[in-house]
């Protein structure tokens, strides 16, 4: 069969829109696409785990053409207009909470200082005025927190708010998400020690962090928990998320992929 190439020029907004246009209900809709990244939007994340960081690499890496099979996320949520449930794909990171406020407040300004700065910026101020919520957390089935909780995070990649180190230890291709918990450490802790953390991916195993991987997940919440996936805010809880493992091929630098689990043994 003939072997077909898409290529994503932009950031992960960019990348989450063509991913939900590349699955379906029953999976991958092509056999045959693969699909590369060539990163220049506002947010890059996904391609930093694929060992893309520039324009150079992008093309080196379309020229070698390796490919892996990773791993990609289902949601069921609530449309956050609408209050129906709908299904999207993610790749890459989805977190609600303060991430998801942070990022419908990112997005709704210019973005002139480019995704890291715009994220800090956006961050400090979103959590000045979030107040923790009460949501209850199951991962694989088992209760893991029920309590105040100020972001869940739901990670195939490792990076996300423009370079954050939120798992620095993920893979996309080992068929699991590292989920992440943040309890009410106070906003004190959170901007002063937890937040700069996370930019060195420091924060795995700290107090008030809790640390789980899974392949399904779901939360539920009394108050409004918005939803944000691959930098752009869609839904709210409740919500499940599934992983759905090597379900996209996605084409990136070998050396890279070999550093994270499963990805070195992807087909060419």
């Amino acid at each position: 069969a003939t072997t077909h190439t898409l290529v994503c020029v932009g950031g992960d907004g960019t990348l989450n829109e063509i991913v939900n246009g590349l699955l379906d209900d029953s999976g991958p809709i092509s056999s045959t696409t693969r699909l590369a990244v060539i990163p220049c939007g506002t947010g890059k994340d996904f391609a930093r785990s694929l060992g893309i960081r520039n324009l150079d690499l992008a093309l080196r890496a379309l020229e070698l053409g390796f490919v892996a099979e990773v791993d990609v996320a289902r949601v069921n949520c609530v449309d956050s207009r609408s209050g129906v449930g709908m299904t999207r794909y993610f790749v890459n990171v989805a977190d609600a909470g303060v991430g998801a406020e942070t990022a419908a407040r990112v997005n709704a300004s210019s973005k002139v200082l480019g995704g890291l700065v715009s994220y800090l910026s956006g961050a400090v101020r979103t959590i000045a005025s979030f107040d923790f919520r009460d949501a209850t957390i199951e991962v694989d089935g088992v209760e893991i927190f029920s309590g105040k909780a100020g972001m869940v995070v739901f990670a195939n990649g490792r990076y996300f708010a423009g370079g954050m180190a939120i798992a620095p230890d993920a893979s996309i291709c080992d068929g699991l998400l590292d989920v992440f918990v943040l309890e009410d450490v106070g906003k004190r802790a959170l901007l002063t020690s937890l937040l700069p953390r996370v930019y060195r991916g420091k924060h795995v195993g700290r107090p008030g962090v809790l640390h789980v991987r899974g392949a399904r997940a779901s939360v539920r919440s009394r108050e409004p928990l918005l939803l944000e996936m691959d930098g752009e805010q869609v839904g709210q809880a409740p919500l499940s998320v599934e992983l759905l493992p090597r379900a996209l091929r996605v084409i990136g630098l070998e050396p890279a992929l070999a550093l994270v689990g499963g990805c070195a043994s992807a087909s060419q």
